[in-house]
Parts: C-alpha cells; sequence; structure tokens
C-alpha cells in the first residue's frame, strides 16, 4: 500500500493495476521509453542532429529514407552544404554530386589540394550559392513540408 503525508494525515493513495491506468499515461510511458531506446532497434531517426543536403535532388532522397520503427524518420535539422562538403556517412550514397577533391581530402581519401583545385572548389562555391531559383523554390517546398509533417508528428506524440 502507498500512502502520502499531508500536513499531520497519512492518507492512503488508491492502487494503480493494468485495468485502471489511463490509455494517455500507457502513451506517455511508451514515448519515453521510445526516447531511450531511439538510436537502437534499427531506429533511423537524427533527434537533436543536424543533417545536412547538397541540393534539391538529394534533399529529396534523404527524406524519402524512412525509419522502420517511427515511419516518419526525424531528420533534426536540416542545412544546405556546398557540395565540396561531405554528407552524413548515412547519406554519401543519396548524393548526386560528382565527385570533389575537397570531399576526398577531408575523409582522409588524398593529400591536400593543389592550387588549381583550390580555384576551382571556389568558384564551385559561387555557383552554388548562386543556384538556380527554380531549385531554391523547390528546397524551400521540401523544407516547408518536412517541419510540417514532424509539427504533426510531434503533436499526435502528446
Amino acid at each position: 500500500m502507498c500512502a502520502r503525508t499531508v500536513g499531520n494525515r497519512t492518507r492512503r493513495l488508491p492502487r494503480m493495476n493494468s485495468r485502471s491506468m489511463h490509455m494517455r499515461i500507457i502513451k506517455k510511458r511508451l514515448r519515453a521509453l521510445e526516447a531511450v531506446t531511439r538510436f537502437s532497434a534499427g531506429c533511423k531517426c537524427r533527434f537533436l542532429h543536424v543533417t545536412f543536403f547538397h541540393s534539391a535532388a538529394d534533399l529529396e532522397r534523404i527524406m524519402s529514407v524512412r525509419c522502420p520503427v517511427h515511419v516518419f524518420c526525424d531528420l533534426g535539422e536540416l542545412s544546405w552544404a556546398p557540395f565540396s562538403m561531405p554528407l552524413r556517412t548515412e547519406d554519401r550514397p543519396l548524393c548526386s554530386c560528382p565527385p570533389s577533391p575537397t570531399r576526398e581530402w577531408l575523409d582522409g581519401k588524398r593529400g591536400p589540394l593543389t592550387e588549381g583545385e583550390q580555384t576551382q572548389e571556389c568558384r564551385g562555391w559561387e555557383q552554388a550559392l548562386s543556384e538556380d531559383p527554380e531549385d531554391k523554390m523547390r528546397v524551400e517546398v521540401l523544407l516547408n513540408n518536412y517541419y510540417k509533417a514532424k509539427r504533426r508528428r510531434n503533436e499526435t506524440m502528446r
């Protein structure tokens, strides 16, 4: 028997058995367990991490990956990265960019860049920043859809 002292009086607390537990309490406990085991049992969510992408096409492919545990894959915060920067290890096969000397260097697959390669990489960054407005609009739409779906999922989890 559980008891709680209020002032000078001891008050009995009602016993909780599986029949009297409210469904909301069960869901709350389940969410807490899922939060603890989020990165185990095949979960692909990246809660509280950053997911980088190079282009709208890469973002679409990354967003198409589903979490086998939660169905909706929480990718954390989504952020653009220049094509010369490597993506997360699990996203690299989804990247449609041509090989980059900078990515290879950052991955430890080669030595430092030559002066010509550095110049070419700088031009690539300038091009990426002045990219096609249609591609920028596609990225905006994808990001808006992702964050709406994430909010809906979080609301149903409450």
